[in-house]
């Protein structure tokens, strides 16, 4: 293994299970699934620095079906994390995972000091995304080399 695998690989390893974690804190606590945590959080945001027109979209799209996002936000997060944990649809799950991530940055605020960690984010998930991250020690190298004849 080169010293890039090695690389993409910890890479790979260390989003999914950011991404694995912050989903099950929200699936296993119930706070988040059930009650008025996202809530809390969308009004911080609201009030907070970031651009006018995603504050419309937290107004009348998220807050109105609150519930129904809460859901989606943890199960993306779910599905991002196990699909880089095992390097299962490593590039689909990238996807996902510069989506969700481009909407937290988009709620704080580019300039927002706390969207520090969501920049340095992006740049991991872009370079997990271009490096093909899922076939070094991932289910994504072994079909590839099972599609290969070896």
């Amino acid at each position: 293994m080169s010293r890039l695998d090695l690389g993409l690989l910890i890479g790979r390893l260390f989003t999914g299970y950011w991404f694995l974690s912050a989903a099950l804190i929200k699936i296993v606590q119930r706070n988040f699934l059930f009650s008025d945590a996202l809530l809390s959080s969308l009004n911080l945001f609201l009030a907070g620095p970031g651009p006018n027109w995603y504050k419309v979209f937290l107004s009348d799209v998220v807050i109105p079906n609150l519930r129904l996002f809460a859901w989606l936000d943890a199960a993306a997060e779910l599905s991002v994390g196990i699909g880089l944990l095992l390097g299962l649809w490593t590039r689909a799950s990238c996807l996902v995972a510069l989506f969700l991530v481009l909407n937290y940055l988009s709620a704080k605020g580019f300039a927002n000091p706390q969207a520090g960690l969501d920049k340095v984010f992006i740049a991991l998930i872009l370079l997990l995304y271009l490096g093909h991250a899922g076939r070094v020690l991932g289910v994504d190298g072994w079909r590839s080399r099972r599609a290969a004849g070896g």
